[in-house]
């Protein structure tokens, strides 16, 4: 049985081989002699390590083997002839180990593959000198299966616009204009072999007469058809005539313009003319730049060449003046226009006039912003009278209730500390009415706001006059640098946000801490800035931006633990803005704050 197997392993055409792991031969067949041109006496007194082209070569091999989770392994090697020719070979092998996994033998299968990866080197290169063929030539080239396209060259691309990626996949009768589309079809799948005419559609709309040359081919082993095509209109000529002469052109209810690839008009529609006032012979040769009104910017003109130059459409909005000078808005959309070799030769604008649309638009924004701003303002007023309010009234009520209950019992030291805080509450009470009833008075335009000449520094000195006593309780010193200057303010309102700054940086301030107000003089911008500034718990980084927004009101403790309701910068805010002037902070935390506003010189 031994002998019959071994005369079947000789008839094989591939190597078979056992060795041992020191690299002995143990046997060999007919086959594998043959391979590596020995004769079976030969092989089988020579070492596996003979046959590598590097001694260690083998050991990687083994290394491999032995490593892999998988006990039979393929790998394509090296080895060499008698004749000391070197041949790829594909390896199947495999370890044979005994019961406490010693490896025994390796035994495999060795094939010569060299003229088979030969076959394969050549057909890659003959594919490679196909696609640089096809490439270069200045046909469009289409290969289909059964229509569906499955390759194209770059003609393609350049002559109908159409990139390869989005054809590919594609029917072919999708790109056929519909007069061609039933003689397409005719001639599709029944092997014709020669020339005809049809006509197609390309990506910019445009129509293409193209002579087609198609033939059936054999790729693989599978059928195909190569289609090639070359242009036989005079398509620039057709272009310039449907662009610039077309009915549906003049009688566009949009604004046209047709410019060369300077921007220089060459082309308008009546409805350009309704629209700008201007007369044909007013803006050919002229720069569409006649309409500006320097609303866009030159960085956005700057995307719309980029864009349009680049070969694709822009799309956006502009703000230009008629001729008698009225503004007015439209809706653009400018295009290149490509010539059959792919270049842009002129442009197109399509404008549309929407300058009612954005009055509407502009309406309704300001309706939901009021429609905001009116829910946060009544939000805000019923949240401070839900708890800033009620809170301390609350507290009052019962300190009350408490004092009256144990009068006869308590001493006239402890009655004395009761009444101060009552004071204490009654006083933070009576600030927050105010804020209230000043808050109220601005929503409903009732405040009276007479604008008078006041000098500066007299009114930074009463505002500190009034916080003096809540600095002198944490020990801060205020240090003023008031400019001597007279504003045309409405003085209370002013001195109410100075008082509202000093009393938050004290607040905020840590004990026998300085405070810095100064101020500024802009002539460029005829105004005055000053700034108060504490060295105290600073604000967060994402909490300055809710300062002054009432739909987003901030409040914190003070170092003394002091509370607020967020209230005082909102009427700050308000106050500076009805005073013509702003008002900002710089802060970062735990190394203080500066607010700053201006007021008008």
């Amino acid at each position: 049985m031994e002998k019959i197997s071994e005369n079947i392993a000789d008839l094989l055409p591939v190597g078979i081989y056992r060795t041992n792991p020191d690299g002995k031969i143990l046997y060999a067949n007919k086959a594998l002699a043959n391979i590596l041109e020995y004769n079976l006496e030969e092989l089988l007194n020579i070492s596996v390590k003979d046959l590598y082209e590097q001694s260690n070569d083998r050991d990687d091999k083994i290394r491999f083997l032995t490593n892999s989770k998988n006990p039979t392994i393929c790998q394509e090697i090296n080895l060499k002839t008698k004749s000391g020719k070197t041949i790829l070979i594909k390896d199947t092998g495999n370890i044979i180990k005994d019961n406490n996994n010693k490896v025994l033998y390796f035994d495999g299968i060795l094939e010569d593959i060299s003229k088979t990866k030969l076959a394969e080197k050549a057909l890659i290169e003959s594919e490679a000198r196909y696609k640089i063929l096809t490439d270069i030539t200045v046909e469009g080239i289409i290969i289909h299966k059964m229509g569906i396209i499955v390759d194209v060259n770059p003609s393609v691309q350049k002559m109908t616009g159409y990139s390869s990626d989005f054809v590919k996949g594609k029917n072919i009768l999708d790109f056929i204009h519909p007069n061609s589309l039933d003689f397409a079809k005719s001639k599709l799948n029944t092997g014709f072999s020669g020339s005809f005419e049809i006509k197609i559609i390309c990506s910019n709309g445009s129509n293409l007469d193209l002579e087609i040359k198609a033939k059936d081919v054999i790729i693989k082993g599978e059928d195909y058809r190569v289609v090639a095509f070359s242009d036989i209109t005079e398509r620039k000529k057709i272009e310039k005539n449907n662009l610039a002469l077309s009915t549906a052109v003049t009688q566009s209810p949009t604004s046209i313009i047709i410019t060369d690839t300077k921007g220089i008009i060459e082309y308008i529609n009546p409805k350009f003319i309704e629209v700008t006032g201007y007369t044909l012979e007013e803006v050919i040769g002229k720069n569409p730049n006649i309409l500006k009104t320097g609303h866009t910017v030159s960085e956005d003109y700057k995307v719309l060449w980029e864009t349009i130059t680049n070969g694709d459409t822009w799309r956006g909005e502009f703000l230009n003046k008629r001729k008698n000078g009225d503004h007015y808005w439209e809706l653009a959309s400018i295009s290149p226009i490509i010539d059959e070799k792919g270049t842009v030769i002129k442009y197109i604008a399509v404008k549309e006039d929407i300058t009612e649309r954005k009055k509407t638009e502009d309406a309704l924004i300001r309706s939901e912003k009021e429609l905001t701003q009116a829910n946060a303002t009544k939000n805000m007023f019923f949240s401070i009278i839900a708890h800033d309010l009620k809170g301390p009234m609350g507290n009052f009520t019962q300190l009350l209730d408490l004092l009256k209950e144990n009068f006869n019992e308590i001493s006239d030291e402890e009655k004395l500390d009761y009444v101060n805080i009552l004071l204490g509450l009654s006083g933070k009470t009576n600030k927050l009415l105010e804020d209230l009833l000043l808050w109220a008075r601005i929503q409903m335009n009732t405040l009276e706001f007479d604008i008078n000449t006041v000098n500066l520094n007299s009114l930074v000195n009463f505002s500190m006059s009034i916080v003096e006593e809540k600095a002198i309780g944490k020990n801060i010193k205020i240090i003023s640098d008031i400019d001597n200057i007279s504003v045309k303010i409405n003085e209370s309102s002013v001195n109410t946000v100075i008082r509202n700054l000093l009393s938050n940086s004290i607040k905020f301030s840590h004990k026998n801490s300085t405070i810095y107000i100064k101020s500024k003089i802009s002539k460029s911008k005829n105004s005055i800035e000053i700034s108060v500034k504490d060295n105290g718990i600073g604000i967060p980084k994402e909490s300055i931006d809710k300062l002054f927004k009432i739909e987003t009101t901030f409040s914190t403790y003070g170092t003394n633990k002091e509370k607020g309701t967020g209230l005082g910068l909102i009427i700050c805010k308000e106050l500076i803005e009805k005073n013509s002037g702003t008002i900002w902070v710089e802060s970062e935390e735990d190394l203080g704050s500066t607010f700053f506003f201006t007021l008008p010189i």
